[in-house]
């Protein structure tokens, strides 16, 4: 049976990047990613007994929010509200759409979701992890099932469409 105080470490060394991954995954809506971290960390907490640090020391929780994340937008979004992609490759769903609302003043921020939505998810997703949520490359190599070097690679490719973009 795990200790508290591991499970009190864990939580205080994962709630951030938690947080900041399902918060821009959610179109920067606070309210929502903070129950959606709950939940998330409710979850870890029940199963904790099968976290093993030596095999996967984020792995194992960002499994649980990337799961969790597909069970709510499953749960929560009707079939035929699936997001578009217009010419320019932005999606037009819902939660992008007041993203960007409210961060109109927020030219940079702005700039930000739109240069992501651009990239393939793969990508989108290496970039997410390193540059906004803050992952190591050996820890999204670890997610990915990937070598650090492959992460590395497809990073500096990503951020390299993004500068032509720019």
């Amino acid at each position: 049976m795990p200790k508290k105080a591991d499970f009190e470490k864990f939580y205080n060394e994962n709630m951030d990047k938690i947080y900041r991954f399902v918060f821009f995954r959610v179109g920067a809506n606070k309210e929502l990613a903070e129950d959606l971290v709950s939940e998330i960390f409710m979850k870890a907490l029940e199963k904790f007994d099968t976290y093993d640090e030596k095999i996967s020391r984020s792995a194992w929780i960002f499994t649980i929010a990337k799961n969790h994340l597909i069970n709510h937008w499953r749960d929560s979004k009707p079939v035929d509200s699936l997001p578009e992609v217009n010419e320019e490759g932005i999606e037009n769903s819902s939660w992008i759409k007041k993203t960007l609302e409210i961060h109109k003043q927020l030219l940079t921020k702005r700039e930000i979701y739109d240069l992501l939505a651009k990239l393939d998810d793969d990508d989108r997703e290496i970039v997410t992890f390193h540059y906004l949520v803050g992952y190591s490359y050996s820890e999204i190599a670890e997610m990915r099932g990937s070598t650090e070097a492959a992460v590395k690679v497809a990073a500096h490719r990503a951020i390299k469409k993004m500068r032509k973009i720019i």
